[in-house]
């Protein structure tokens, strides 16, 4: 079905709707926008239009009878809407994924929507972007596009046995990284940044103001 949509991609989640230049950017350059559930509501707000709905479909004021894209109804209670949403892009061969609106209303939505990340990043291509970051789930060896001075921060998503990174300004060398706040608001030294991690890292790209 991968012939039906449009690249690239992007997902928008419910939470909070971009107002940086960047994701704005993003939205405006997609090819297709698959919105979970009560984020097609936001997205009409803006005069945007989405070519898919996801979801158990209890959000949104949409009828299916007033929209004219794909309207895909899953009641699934034990998952979230960006869990459906993902399982679908999967199904449907649609393997690179910018998620939008991830982050920023109900944290333990935020704190959720994290773990999403960390599970469909060994599935598909997938990563956030938010008002203030890229976030991406790393295990393995990546590297990274940077300027000089940006700031990078690393949250272990459990314990990692061994991590080494190269580009930024505190480096860390074949290193124990418990889940803690020791990565945060580390630098990149130049245009670009490895890591190799044995165990899932999340990774946050700050936005150069």
């Amino acid at each position: 079905m991968t012939a039906f949509f449009q690249t690239p991609i992007v997902v928008l989640a419910n939470g909070r709707f971009p107002s940086n230049v960047i994701p704005l950017q993003i939205l405006d350059e997609a090819g297709t926008v698959i919105c979970t559930d009560g984020s097609a509501d936001t997205l009409l707000q803006f005069e945007r239009t989405p070519h898919v709905i996801i979801g158990d479909l209890d959000s949104t004021k949409l009828k299916k009878s007033d929209f004219k894209g794909l309207w895909i109804p899953d009641q699934d209670q034990y998952k979230t809407d960006l869990q459906k949403t993902l399982e679908w892009c999967l199904l449907n061969d649609l393997n690179e994924i910018a998620v939008l609106g991830a982050m920023g209303e109900r944290e333990d939505h935020s704190l959720g929507n994290l773990h999403v990340l960390a599970e469909f990043s060994e599935k598909m291509t997938v990563h956030f972007i938010t008002d203030f970051a890229r976030i991406y789930c790393v295990k393995g060896q990546q590297t990274f596009q940077s300027k000089k001075g940006q700031q990078i921060s690393i949250a272990a998503v459990e314990e990692v046995s061994s991590i080494t990174t190269k580009g930024l300004k505190y480096a860390l060398n074949n290193e124990l990284f418990p889940p803690a706040c020791n990565g945060i608001s580390n630098e990149a030294e130049g245009d670009e940044f490895s890591i190799n991690t044995s165990h899932p890292i999340w990774l946050f790209i700050n936005h150069i103001e």
